[in-house]
């Protein structure tokens, strides 16, 4: 491990154990802690996945009981969530085609429904196009069942 990346992952572990003392201040003293407690986990999770995880892939490194567990957790709560933001927009391109409204705006709910529920499905790859999205979903996958 290169001395960048021990740095790198030091400060996102410092990062997320401040965000999770965050969490318990806004739980116990601010109005609105509940909208943090909704906001934050997700971040949370992934300041760790990142520090100890995402550079595991393609490695030999055996696969530890928490990799797979935050694995397993992060792939159903994208589908679950992407995927029902993709339901949404499709339904609503649906009515807007049975309410004949204008094909552009139809085209771009489609399309963004469309797009969501292939991340919903295979999440993003390394690069910027979904070029690469199949292929880093199946190493993944592979790697952590």
């Amino acid at each position: 491990m290169e001395r960048w990346e021990i740095i790198e992952r030091w400060v996102l572990v410092a990062v997320g154990i401040a965000l999770i003392a965050f969490c318990a201040w806004a739980l116990v003293y601010a109005q609105r802690g509940i909208i943090v407690l909704l906001l934050l986990p997700p971040v949370i999770f992934w300041v760790f996945w990142q520090a100890f995880y995402e550079d595991n892939q393609g490695t030999s490194e055996p696969v530890s009981g928490a990799e797979r567990a935050m694995y397993g957790t992060y792939l159903w709560a994208r589908r679950l969530v992407l995927g029902g933001i993709a339901l949404a927009l499709g339904a609503a391109a649906f009515g807007m085609v049975l309410a004949g409204m204008d094909l552009t705006a139809i085209l771009l709910v489609g399309g963004l429904a469309l797009f969501t529920g292939w991340v919903a499905l295979f999440g993003a790859g390394r690069s910027k196009s979904m070029s690469d999205d199949l292929q880093t979903h199946r190493e993944r996958r592979k790697r952590c069942r």
